[in-house]
């Protein structure tokens, strides 16, 4: 979870300078961040093959980021948890924006003689049904927050049950159940399809 530029301390030094009105501290929260942000978007991309030929991860971080700017002027997140939450549905919002503008249009694969993606982004499966990952991803801001919040670091962040569970100061069972009930509201939500 934590690399050398993503301290929770410090990220929680930049969320209260940044509460406190030092302006710097957006800038600088962005910057601590903007490695696992691009991993993020990186994740929650392959899930939007029609996105592809209009735009790459790099247009999705910059109007992922700007968004999450703009929101940062009016919102304060009062944790490192907060934060994430909120760049999670940024990111999120800009994806499922993006897929309603291309939806129209044809999805072009540029895979050759067996050989896809690149060394920077490996190959992925294309899900048959772009329909249902777009009903999916709008059914996850639908969740209830605790949930919410847990599919998010799960599914979008790629953390592990017992890091949100330190993270939230509970019990690793409580983040299981958590979990189930998300999955249980999105089958309700997306069909029996979400698995």
């Amino acid at each position: 979870m934590p690399t050398s530029t993503f301290d929770t301390a410090h990220l929680n030094d930049c969320l209260q300078r940044w509460r406190n009105g030092e302006r710097e501290a957006a800038d600088e929260l962005l910057n601590c961040t903007k490695e696992r942000l691009e991993r993020l978007v990186r994740r929650m991309f392959r899930a939007f093959p029609n996105v592809r030929p209009s735009a790459d991860v790099g247009d999705v971080l910059q109007n992922s980021m700007v968004r999450l700017l703009r929101s940062l002027r009016t919102m304060r997140p009062a944790t490192t948890r907060d934060y994430f939450n909120l760049a999670a549905v940024h990111i999120r919002r800009e994806l499922l924006d993006l897929a309603r503008r291309c939806k129209s249009k044809p999805c072009v694969s540029f895979e050759f003689a067996g050989v896809t993606g690149s060394r920077h982004e490996p190959a992925v499966e294309v899900p048959a049904d772009l329909d249902f990952w777009v009903r999916f991803h709008q059914a996850v801001d639908e969740l209830p927050s605790e949930e919410r919040e847990v599919v998010g670091l799960i599914f979008y962040h790629g953390w592990k049950q017992a890091q949100i569970a330190e993270l939230f100061g509970v019990d690793e069972r409580t983040v299981r159940r958590r979990w189930r009930r998300a999955c249980e509201h999105l089958r309700k939500l997306v069909g029996d399809d979400c698995s």
